[in-house]
């Protein structure tokens, strides 16, 4: 392979994936160091059981490997984290099918904790007066819609990960879109 200017550690995530795409190792090696940390968490905050979320991690970052090509081709301006969390999201979601299928239904969500990354990402993304009427929302409410909105998950794939029904689902959307339109009326 011909070398590419620049070592992977300069570059940011985009040209990381974009390098993937041409089989650039290092770059995924990079990539992995930067953001498996960060996913980890992120899946934890959603699924309590390890082995899941390890067995998520491995094929998220398979899946990077093999379709890396697919982000690197899409329109500029996409973030490449928000791409490798989208793909964790839907693999977590194939998981607790599995499991749902095979076993008993899997703890579905961590307990609430404290807030964390997530939080601080969200309030960082929507400007001052957004993302106080979100921190105010109960956090069930929240929970949808950061599966919905920010995380970009259907009805049902927001259901699975969550472990509620799609009517639930579909109702604290709805309340969610309510409390945020008064809050901000």
């Amino acid at each position: 392979m011909r070398a590419i200017r620049g070592e992977p550690a300069d570059l940011d995530e985009e040209q990381l994936v974009r390098r993937v795409a041409r089989g650039d190792r290092r770059a995924f090696e990079e990539l992995y160091r930067r953001t498996s940390p960060w996913l980890a968490v992120r899946l934890r905050r959603r699924c309590a059981d390890e082995q899941i979320v390890a067995e998520v991690l491995q094929e998220t970052y398979l899946a990077v490997w093999r379709a890396a090509d697919a982000f690197a081709g899409a329109a500029k301006g996409g973030s490449a984290v928000g791409w490798l969390w989208t793909i964790a999201a839907r693999r977590l979601i194939d998981a607790f099918r599995r499991r749902a299928h095979h076993a008993a239904p899997p703890s579905a969500a961590a307990p609430p904790v404290a807030a964390g990354a997530d939080e601080e990402v969200l309030g960082g993304v929507v400007g001052d007066e957004v993302g106080d009427a979100l921190r105010r929302l109960a956090p069930e409410l929240r929970q949808v819609l950061q599966a919905m909105v920010l995380d970009g998950l259907s009805v049902r794939e927001t259901s699975v990960l969550l472990g509620v029904p799609e009517g639930t689902v579909k109702t604290r959307a709805r309340r969610a879109r309510i409390a945020m339109r008064e809050a901000l009326a």
